[in-house]
């Protein structure tokens, strides 16, 4: 192997061993926070192994709201975008903060 073939590998190996890939039994960390929204939102501290959708599913399941999904899911990727560390949705580090608000229904 080429000198920079084996850097790009070494690089590629070295960034998704901070990436949360891997799944964790773990829930959550939630803290309460105050917003401009009328009710509380959280934040939740990502550990590895989520993603925003898995987050996402798992606080409306606590909620115990009647809100779906899919709409709820882009509502916490426009709130946290600005403030995700690789600014991609699709990418989220352990440890990082995400803000959750308060589902509609």
């Amino acid at each position: 192997m080429s000198r920079g073939v084996i850097l790009i590998l070494a690089t590629a190996l070295f960034v998704a061993g901070d990436v949360a890939w891997a799944d964790s039994s773990e829930p959550p960390v939630r803290l309460p926070i105050t917003s401009a929204r009328s009710s509380p939102s959280f934040q939740v501290t990502v550990r590895p192994g989520d993603h925003l959708w898995k987050i996402s599913a798992r606080y409306l399941s606590e909620a115990d709201s009647g809100t779906s999904l899919a709409p709820y899911w882009r509502e916490v990727i426009e709130m946290n975008l600005p403030n995700l560390r690789s600014g991609n949705p699709d990418l989220i580090y352990p440890g990082e903060i995400v803000t959750m608000p308060t589902p509609a229904g």
